[in-house]
């Protein structure tokens, strides 16, 4: 079954993300996906990075999904993580305190699955939260 690219991305979200589900990744991203963000990780790499950092820095994390704005084979995606720092972040320990993280996505698509991503997220803003 083709599914389209508000599709392919909700399901990033909501299921692999939210349902922490992540032996979806080679269902939902192209084998050579690319990250365009600050590291030379492969789009795979980085997206797995991110769910482990998640999973053991901010456990309930919940992402919401803001808008999603398509055109064709691209998408454009803001959205809200809020949650609990339980858990060590880059050297902090767990503060306890709620975290709200926001982030814009550009997904770029082929046949229908992710091939490239391009993550802008407001990380100083994370950092500031989960200070001592």
């Amino acid at each position: 079954m083709a599914t389209t690219t508000r599709e392919t991305v909700e399901r990033f979200y909501a299921d692999l993300f939210n349902g922490r589900d992540f032996d979806l990744i080679d269902e939902l991203l192209t084998p050579d996906a690319v990250n365009h963000g600050p590291s030379d990780e492969s789009a795979r790499e980085a997206v797995l990075g991110a769910g482990e950092i998640v999973r053991t820095s901010f456990s309930d994390a919940v992402l919401h999904v803001d808008d999603i704005l398509v055109d064709g084979d691209k998408a454009a995606v803001r959205w809200t993580m809020t949650g609990t720092h339980d858990g060590d972040f880059l050297g902090r320990p767990a503060t306890g305190k709620a975290i709200r993280l926001r982030a814009t996505v550009v997904f770029g698509l082929r046949e229908g699955r992710i091939a490239e991503l391009w993550p802008v997220l407001d990380f100083h803003g994370l950092l500031q939260q989960v200070a001592a």
